[in-house]
């Protein structure tokens, strides 16, 4: 029901974009070249999600931490912000359960789909080296090599509410905050007053889910908002270098190195 919820608002926000793709066609050379652009960021994210359950099992398996940061996130002052919140509303527990639960992708996929259906190629490579590839290769380094438990962990207080329990240590910094930063900055950028608006509420809210739920501390916010920043001026630098379509040269050159041996050995069998 949630879920829904949040998918009904982000399409009433996008409504007008998204009935662009009624003119749709895969007959048309640019739309297909452009829709394989967004399928192709949305592997990239399935990648990096099972890039990262992966690590988490070596994680579990070696113990590769070699920095402990709970005693550091516990005697920062006022980095503990659950401590300010009341847990008596069950509404606002489960609005808040559903903001953490689908903050994290649903902004970045409405994001996706209206760059697709606008045929917005400077959104989609804004996309591409903003989101999903360039946050988890700066916060790699710290959830490997660091152990920072969440907030509910270090107090060893159970507060009845739903959060991530884990044994694994991914708190600083917070993916969810510059994901969210991320998406908030991009969206500042589209011309749809509706998306602006739900963005500049919606992003936040995520982070403040993290504080509420016990999960991440203020620092691991910052940390955060700072990769999320510093995703959007490198997707910026590699947009007017034209990175992307560099890349897609490299591609479709290494495709047709694969494809010329199985093209020569089929020619000579004929």
């Amino acid at each position: 029901m949630e879920l829904a919820i949040i998918l009904l608002v982000f399409l009433i926000a996008f409504r007008k974009d998204l009935l662009e793709l009624r003119s749709f066609s895969l007959q048309n050379e640019q739309d297909k070249f452009i829709l394989k652009l967004g399928l192709g960021l949305l592997g990239l994210a399935l990648l990096v999600a099972g890039t990262d359950r992966f690590v988490q099992m070596l994680e579990i398996k070696y113990h590769p931490e070699i920095f402990f940061l709970n005693d550091w996130l516990r005697s920062l002052p006022y980095n503990d912000l659950s401590v300010y919140f009341g847990y008596n509303s069950r509404i606002l527990l489960r609005i808040i359960r559903a903001v953490y639960h689908y903050g994290f992708f649903v902004p970045c996929i409405f994001l996706i789909i209206r760059a697709v259906a606008r045929r917005d190629l400077r959104s989609l490579s804004l996309l591409i080296f903003s989101t999903f590839a360039f946050h988890y290769a700066v916060h790699f380094p710290f959830y490997f090599f660091t152990e920072g438990h969440q907030i509910w962990y270090v107090k060893g207080i159970m507060v009845p509410l739903f959060r991530t329990i884990s044994p694994l240590d991914h708190v600083f910094p917070s993916m969810h905050a510059s994901m969210s930063v991320t998406s908030m900055l991009l969206a500042w950028r589209q011309p749809n007053k509706a998306t602006r608006i739900l963005y500049s509420i919606f992003c936040p809210l995520v982070i403040f889910s993290t504080f509420y739920l016990q999960i991440h501390w203020t620092i691991d916010a910052v940390a955060g908002a700072i990769i999320g920043v510093a995703a959007v001026k490198f997707a910026e630098y590699a947009t007017a270098q034209g990175w992307l379509y560099l890349i897609i040269a490299r591609l479709n050159q290494t495709w047709a190195l694969l494809r010329r041996p199985a093209s020569k050995e089929l020619s000579s069998r004929g």
